[in-house]
């Protein structure tokens, strides 16, 4: 056996991606990263070749198989014949609770025989240490040493050891594999906020933005064939951004810029954009004159080549054309505030603009266009161009990418105490008395308050969604609902005397939940907060805590609550247990039920606990 163990040292391997055993729906794409991780450090044994997973995937998609069957023998011989491997890598992985287990087998393809076995388990926390115990288990069983440089590398490496940003990124290539690439995108910019410094997850951003502009492509292909064929031929021709400072260049651009938005190609429309001011050196020609050279030279082109920026407008037709070409593009170039910003708002919301930062927000994860306009920010102020101002409004350049970049984190994450006090010092450095030129009459902090009211507005809807979960994310809830549904006792505390009847009474809801509705928190947060679900503390140490908690509630009333409020914290005495009595379990959990429903969820009580504050 050890001369077959050896032979993998001259030989290929696949590592297959790992089946899931037990845990829920939310570590499905672990198999994924789970075997790039394996993958990476069995590399460095020396004399072993390992397949990489972009080969893989072509073959898997070539033979139409699906996660489930790489397991079976026969799959993974033909998976391993298919890709000239000599030995492929199976396992499997289970979390349960906070146990993190793996099991891994080296097979030989030809003869489909278990050359050696391997399993370890740990914490979630402590996945790495886990899958590293799994390659020395697999490793020390091969009849080579390892230097010991190299064993320390080996030990060393890990892509990220923050486990829910592992298991997104899993999802994320999952979803990529499977063709689904926002998806595949929202998972890996999860990833990435669980952990900026995660590199393999920004690396899979980037190398998204291209899919993504060429599913984009193939979408306007396929509504307009005739016209996407003209697309294509325009930027094939026209040329990308050069120094070059002859007027058809620029207006040649012009066009380029405005057929890559046509196409939905945002991720390559913003590196050419970005590209082009730093060729420029963040100057553009200023005045009225430049201005309206450009988008006349533009408008010549367009009629020489045969295109208009609307499939509707007859590209000969040269008033119409004319017009499109200034309004829709011309503009930017008149200035590099504008090329930011094209229309009179600090918001990213006109999906139709064809502005650097629009682009980015359509083409970026949000951890990506948080730390994109934060690198906008620094470039401006170091080209002397923060303090210009777009269309005469109060707020200069890079004030501006600030307040974008807050108008992200409100609508994805919503608005904290430090964001708050944060729109309130900018709002307050404007001035209330002098009028503003563009709305005649408005003053500058009523036009700023108006932005900041805007921003509050998506911080509230995002807030009132995420406390509708009460801490739970979509995928945890998901988790919540299958292992009371089953009464998994590796996943419920069943025997548990403090969740026995609470446990029962949700299990029948439970089952007829499907997926992960809004309003299941409020069922299932308070068997979390008694310590019910396995593997997740409780937040209470028993039912008198929980009581307490909820007793002291007018102590975090929000002001304003409105009428809802009023009436739930005067109905709250009567909800509360008699004093001096003990509460039973189910009337603890059906307390805190009524406690979330309706005073967090309507965010009348602030609870920053569960994410209501």
């Amino acid at each position: 056996m050890l001369l077959l163990i050896a032979a993998a040292l001259a030989s290929t391997v696949a590592v297959l991606p790992l089946q899931q055993g037990a845990g829920g729906t939310a570590y499905e794409g672990l198999g994924r990263a789970l075997a790039g991780m394996l993958t990476s450090d069995l590399s460095v044994a020396p004399g072993l070749t390992l397949v990489e997973r972009a080969q893989l995937d072509a073959l898997t998609t070539e033979l139409a198989l699906a996660e489930s069957s790489f397991l079976d023998p026969a799959t993974a011989q033909k998976l391993g014949k298919g890709l000239g491997a000599e030995f492929v890598v199976v396992g499997g992985y289970s979390v349960v609770g906070d146990t993190f287990l793996l099991d891994a087998r080296l097979v030989r393809v030809e003869s489909g025989t278990v050359v050696r076995a391997a399993d370890a388990n740990g914490t979630v926390s402590a996945f790495v240490d886990v899958e590293k115990r799994l390659v020395s288990g697999l490793l020390d069983g091969l009849e080579v040493k390892l230097a010991e440089e190299a064993r320390a590398r080996i030990l060393a490496a890990a892509p990220t050891r923050t486990f829910d940003a592992f298991a997104a990124y899993g999802e994320g290539l999952a979803r990529e594999s499977a063709g689904k690439l926002p998806e595949a995108q929202a998972a890996f910019g999860e990833a990435l906020a669980a952990d900026p410094g995660f590199q393999l997850a920004a690396d899979s951003l980037l190398g998204l933005r291209q899919a993504l502009d060429e599913a984009a492509h193939a979408r306007q292909r396929k509504q307009s064939a005739k016209r996407a064929e003209k697309l294509d031929q325009l930027v094939a021709t026209l040329p990308e951004p050069t120094r070059a400072p002859d007027r058809k260049a620029r207006a040649a651009f012009l066009l380029r810029l405005l057929a890559l938005q046509e196409q939905g190609r945002d991720c390559e429309r913003y590196a050419e954009m970005r590209r082009y001011l730093d060729l420029t050196g963040w100057s553009f020609p200023t005045g009225k004159d430049a201005y309206g050279q450009l988008w006349k030279d533009a408008t010549a082109l367009a009629v020489e080549v045969g295109y208009a920026p609307d499939e509707k407008v007859d590209a000969g037709g040269h008033r119409d054309a004319e017009f499109r070409i200034q309004s829709k593009g011309a503009t930017l170039f008149s200035s590099v505030g504008r090329w930011f910003y094209d229309f009179p708002t600090m918001l990213v919301d006109v999906p139709s603009s064809p502005d650097l930062v629009t682009a980015l927000t359509r083409c970026m994860s949000v951890p990506e266009q948080l730390a994109e306009l934060g690198a906008l920010r620094e470039a401006v102020a170091k080209h002397g161009v923060g303090e210009e101002r777009v269309f005469d409004y109060p707020v200069p350049l890079a004030e501006r990418l600030e307040w974008s970049a807050l108008a992200v984190r409100a609508r994805s994450t919503g608005i904290d105490a430090a964001m708050s006090a944060r729109i309130a010092e900018l709002v307050a450095a404007y001035d209330d008395e002098t009028p503003m030129k563009p709305t005649g009459g408005s003053t500058a902090r009523a036009w700023v308050e108006g932005q900041a009211a805007q921003l509050a507005g998506f911080g509230l809807a995002v807030e009132r969604a995420r406390v509708a979960k009460l801490g739970f994310t979509d995928a945890t809830l998901r988790a919540a609902i299958e292992a009371v549904a089953s009464a998994d006792p590796a996943r419920v505390a069943v025997a548990d005397p403090d969740c026995t009847q609470p446990l029962a009474s949700y299990q029948a809801y439970a089952a007829a939940t499907k997926g992960a509705p809004t309003h299941a928190g409020v069922v299932f947060a308070p068997l979390r907060d008694m310590g019910c679900l396995v593997g997740t503390p409780g937040r209470f140490a028993g039912g008198a805590e929980a009581v307490h908690w909820v007793q002291v509630a007018p102590s975090r009333a929000r002001e304003s609550g409105g009428p809802a409020c009023d009436a739930g914290f005067a109905e709250l005495p009567s909800r509360l247990p008699p004093p001096g009595t003990d509460a039973a379990p189910f009337t603890v959990t059906g307390l805190l039920g009524w406690y979330y429903s309706t005073l967090v969820m309507p965010i009348c009580a602030a609870d920053p606990a569960v994410g209501a504050g």
